[in-house]
């Protein structure tokens, strides 16, 4: 599988980019660099400056390249229980760029056609992301909208797979909130536009309110396997949508080496959720509420510097929807590179955060 190939060619580049960044901040000399940080950061005014610093250069355009595999699985109850983490039956490169501009974030990326770092013959996956946050001390609001187009899903043991013409969309907002914002920035951990000083973490808490659609007009499974004594209601299951909520209990801690040059910053997440699921099925149309798992684990790694920064991105999702006796999972596991550059506030009209 060529996904370890990927995660390869992503640190190599992130560690080229992460050398020239630190080759060209402040020149060779290590007294250099420390006083370039201490002229060009500032202490907050809401938390605790030994631990977190701001960069004068408040704002910074980012671009990132990386690589995705997720895997769409439709089981049952009644043939066993479980997430299908095997195989990554839907592959495609990511190419992006996104802002931060006083109190908002953007950021937006699409699939490139017919490339992949990952595994080959599977670059079928269509993707679109957009998302606007904002990000507080302690509170943080991000609002996405998903399209993946052109998927493909399998049986929980990967032997079979559907036609690669089912569409899921998902749109929704994540609220987060920080127990010990005075010591652990979350910018720090996902932005890279404030500065961990020293190591800290916190414990978090996630709210996501959701709606889902799932559309496969050729079914998920083979009609061979498609019957009501394995998949009850949910047998030749055409189409769902469900709005929902999760709730997400987890930690995350930023490492800070070298006082916040180099930074470690893993985030787990993990939560129920129930969601009201309407179906279009063989039999008909159906309505039912249903229990919801999710999962995320994130590592943010790179250098830091007044003006610019590298940050390599590993992240994992897994969510498992219960319709009884039926159910789907996914698993995401995306590898990316961002590079950013800090600018100072181009006008007045939008207020400071």
């Amino acid at each position: 599988m060529r996904i370890s190939n990927s995660i390869l060619f992503v640190v190599r580049v992130a560690f080229f980019f992460i050398f020239l960044i630190s080759m060209t901040s402040y020149g060779q000399s290590p007294v250099s660099i420390s006083a370039g940080f201490q002229k060009l950061t500032m202490a907050p005014t809401d938390a605790d400056s030994s631990y977190i610093m701001r960069y004068s250069r408040s704002n910074d355009i980012r671009f990132m390249y990386g690589g995705q595999g997720t895997s769409l699985a439709f089981g049952s109850t009644r043939d066993g229980n479980e997430i299908n983490t095997a195989l990554y039956n839907n592959v495609n490169d990511l190419i992006g760029m996104g802002i931060t501009y006083k109190i908002i974030d953007a950021d937006i990326s699409y699939s490139l056609p017919k490339t992949t770092l990952m595994e080959e013959d599977r670059e079928n996956l269509e993707q679109f992301r957009l998302s606007l946050s904002y990000t507080g001390r302690q509170w943080a609001v991000r609002g996405f909208y998903l399209d993946s187009r052109g998927m493909i899903s399998a049986d929980e043991q990967g032997e079979f797979t559907s036609q690669p013409d089912i569409e899921l969309q998902r749109i929704g907002a994540q609220v987060t909130y920080i127990f010990i914002e005075k010591k652990y920035s979350y910018r720090a951990a996902n932005f890279q536009n404030e500065l961990q000083k020293k190591t800290a973490g916190s414990f978090l808490l996630r709210f996501e309110p959701s709606y889902r659609y799932l559309q496969a007009p050729t079914g998920l499974v083979p009609e061979s396997r498609n019957v009501a004594t394995t998949y009850g209601n949910q047998a030749g299951l055409q189409s769902s949508k469900a709005p929902g909520l999760l709730t997400m209990p987890g930690y995350g801690v930023n490492v800070a080496l070298a006082k916040g040059k180099f930074f470690v910053s893993p985030i787990v997440l993990v939560g129920p959720g129930v969601a009201y699921n309407t179906y279009i099925a063989e039999k008909g149309e159906f309505n039912a509420w249903n229990f919801e798992w999710s999962a995320m684990m994130v590592l943010n790694m790179g250098y830091n510097s007044p003006r610019a920064y590298a940050n390599m991105r590993i992240a994992y999702d897994a969510y498992y929807i219960s319709l009884k006796p039926s159910y789907i999972t996914t698993t995401d596991l995306k590898i990316s590179l961002t590079v950013g550059y800090r600018f100072n506030n181009l006008e007045k009209l939008i207020p400071t955060f």
